[in-house]
């Protein structure tokens, strides 16, 4: 009997906690166990497969409340895997208390800024997520920066990063570069600097459009190398579209003309399109103050683009030597200027003047694109491959589902009854 395994968290393939979990869940059912996946925002009178694993319906709770006893408890699972921000799953001990022969529980969770402390350590955790976290039996970190909050926390984890398919965000000659703008109906000989985030104050979506600006009055550039540049960012851009921000109005305000200066572009895009905001950009910037991960950061590495991104929180792990880094400002060189944001969690604020000045480093230097893309490309594939992420969960699963060939027999049998 193929031992279950019950996987829980967002079940849209555009969202990174989806992408996470679907690549996640088939390669646990790759290596033979049977997966279940719980999916937030799926609505339905039954479960049906995708990929290699059953996608079950939530009830009227929006993340599992009122389902996830009854799917434990019909399925017999060895184990129960939460992706989530914690403040989401906040119930799941509960649920756990109730039920017997429980699975073995992995939290999975986000662990994205900082608590503000007088000691300016940078590790303090809200206490009543702490708290939740404490009761898993296992915790696994996204990220070697969660893994040390987590310890300065009182808790014990295992890192995993996220991946990314390097075979389908792949580099792209200058040459296909300029087909797809024109394919999109962007100029061939544009220079796209590109963002792609959710419109949210977190990601700092402003900063974008100013950092922008500043380059575009630089001294140092002449009016036509002005007019080859554009920002072309993948986002909600109005209120009305999801987002907090009118980011069409701040444009059109900072003097930026859409369609021109700055585009907007479709945040619809099915998966399997989304390597080509990618693979139209000459360059990427990232500047989110608060990253439990950043899946779209992978894939900009993945396909050889050169990066501009803030020192905050996870960015200089997950880049390495491979992107420009953007010191955040302080009040006096050593505390950050920084913002609260949920829970007291904080977020960094970057510096539109740096960023701007490292646009135009990467702009006027083509070696420098050349070489960052390079190792962009390379850690990727080295670090965040799939098929290397994939392999870690497996190993990690295994290590907690008892092993009954290599138990005394009767034990085997004891444990065998307990799952029928």
């Amino acid at each position: 009997m193929k031992e279950k395994i019950v996987y829980m968290t967002d079940m849209n393939l555009k969202t990174g906690f989806g992408i996470v979990a679907h690549n996640v869940c088939n390669g646990l059912a790759e290596a033979g166990y049977e997966v279940f996946y719980i999916g937030w925002g799926f609505k339905a009178d039954s479960g049906f497969r995708r990929g290699n694993y059953t996608l079950l319906p939530i009830g009227n709770g929006p993340f599992g409340e009122d389902v996830l006893a009854m799917y434990l408890q019909q399925l017999k699972a060895e184990v129960l895997v939460v992706q989530a921000d914690t403040r989401m799953i906040q119930y799941v001990p509960n649920v756990l208390k109730q039920i017997p022969n429980k699975p073995t529980w992995i939290l999975y969770p986000v662990i994205d800024g900082c608590v503000w402390d007088y000691e300016n350590q940078r590790t303090k955790w809200p206490s009543n997520w702490t708290a939740t976290i404490k009761q898993a039996d296992k915790v696994v970190a996204m990220t070697d920066y969660g893994k040390n909050i987590l310890k300065a926390n009182g808790v014990e984890s295992t890192r995993i990063y996220h991946g990314v398919d390097t075979s389908l965000y792949r580099p792209v000659s200058e040459e296909v570069r300029a087909q797809i703008k024109i394919n999109t109906g962007i100029g061939k000989d544009t220079f796209i600097f590109g963002g792609i985030f959710k419109n949210m104050q977190r990601k700092n979506p402003e900063k974008y459009l100013q950092a922008f600006k500043i380059l575009l009055e630089s001294k140092h550039l002449s009016k036509e190398e002005r007019n080859k540049l554009v920002l072309l960012l993948h986002t909600n851009p109005q209120p009305m579209g999801g987002g907090e921000f009118d980011l069409v109005q701040q444009a059109i305000d900072y003097g930026l003309e859409l369609g021109k200066n700055v585009i907007f572009s479709n945040m619809q895009l099915p998966p399997e399109n989304m390597p080509l905001i990618f693979q139209v950009m000459n360059a990427y910037i990232h500047l989110g103050g608060m990253q439990g991960f950043c899946i779209p950061l992978i894939e900009a590495m993945s396909t050889g683009l050169p990066i501009i991104a803030v020192d905050s929180c996870t960015h200089s792990e997950i880049l390495g030597d491979s992107a420009l880094i953007s010191e955040t400002p302080t009040y006096d060189g050593k505390h950050r200027v920084t913002f609260g944001s949920y829970n007291g969690v904080e977020c960094d604020i970057p510096n539109p003047w740096d960023i701007a000045q490292k646009m135009e480093n990467l702009y006027k230097e083509k070696s420098l694109r050349e070489e960052l893309g390079m190792k962009a490309s390379q850690r990727a594939v080295k670090v965040f491959d799939w098929s290397i992420i994939k392999k870690e969960w497996v190993d990690l699963v295994k290590s907690l589902i008892i092993d009954e060939t290599k138990i005394p027999a009767e034990w085997a049998k004891l444990y065998a009854e307990t799952k029928m």
